[in-house]
C-alpha cells in the first residue's frame, strides 16, 4: 500500500490561541507548541443533516475542548450525504475495509482534536497522552467534527496538519484525516513514524441523564 500523506505533510502547525471564538491560521513556518485552545460545541445531528436538534442544551466544553452530538452513522454515511459531498473528497479506496461502514455509538462527546504536544510523536508515544477516559477518536468522529466546523465556522479546525484516528490498516498504518482544499481527506500513515504536522485525535463520551446517551 503506498503512502501517499508523506509528501503533503510540510505545512506550518496550529496557532495558539485562548479565546472561544474563530481561530486565526498561523503565519507559515512558524513552529509553536500546542494547537488551538478554542473550544465549541456542534449539535451534528441537526448541522449535517441527519435529524433534529437536541431538545436540550449540551454540555459546556472544557478550554481547548469540543463537544459534539452524532447520530449512528458511518464515514460513508458522511461521505455520501449532502453535506459530504460538498465538504467531502469523494474518496472510494477505504470502502474494502470495515471501518468505511462502522457505525458510531449515537450520543455526546468530548473530543480533544488535536490532542496537544501530540505531534512528533509515533502513535505508541500519542497514545501515552491520552486521559484515562479517552480513546482515539474513530474517523467517522473525526471526519464528522471536522465537517460541522468547516459548515459552522468556515476554516480548518486542524489548521492545515493532520491527525491520526482510531482504525488500523495493514502495513502498520493508521487512518489519517486532514482538509484539504476545503474538504475533508481521509488518508494514512505509519504508525511509527513522527511528523511536525500529524496530531493525534482523541474521544470520551459525555454521560448526561437528560441527553442521549450511550445503550447500556
Amino acid at each position: 500500500m503506498p503512502r501517499v500523506l508523506v509528501s503533503f505533510l510540510s505545512k506550518s502547525e496550529p496557532t495558539v490561541q485562548s479565546v472561544t471564538i474563530i481561530p486565526l491560521r498561523g503565519r507559515e513556518g512558524i513552529a509553536v507548541k500546542n494547537p488551538i485552545k478554542s473550544s465549541f460545541t456542534y449539535d451534528a445531528v441537526a448541522i449535517l443533516g441527519f435529524g433534529e436538534a437536541s431538545t436540550e442544551p449540551l454540555p459546556e466544553p472544557a478550554p481547548g475542548e469540543i463537544i459534539i452530538r452524532v447520530g449512528d452513522w458511518s464515514l460513508q454515511d458522511l461521505r455520501d450525504s449532502k453535506i459530504g459531498n460538498e465538504l467531502m473528497h469523494q474518496q472510494d479506496w477505504y470502502d474494502k475495509y470495515d471501518l468505511a461502514s462502522a457505525k458510531l455509538t449515537e450520543g455526546i462527546y468530548r473530543m480533544r482534536l488535536p490532542v496537544p504536544d501530540s505531534n512528533r510523536k509515533n502513535l505508541t508515544e500519542q497514545k501515552g497522552l491520552l486521559l484515562s477516559d479517552e480513546e482515539v477518536a474513530p474517523v467517522a468522529l473525526g471526519a464528522s467534527a471536522l465537517l460541522v466546523h468547516l459548515k459552522e465556522i468556515g476554516n480548518d479546525l486542524l489548521k492545515n496538519n493532520w491527525c491520526r484516528c482510531e482504525e488500523a490498516l495493514p502495513d502498520d498504518d493508521h487512518v489519517v484525516l486532514n482538509v484539504d482544499g476545503g474538504r475533508v481527506d481521509v488518508n494514512y500513515y505509519w504508525d511509527d513514524h513522527r511528523n511536525g504536522n500529524l496530531w493525534l485525535s482523541a474521544a470520551r463520551q459525555s454521560f448526561s441523564p437528560s441527553l442521549l446517551l450511550p445503550q447500556v
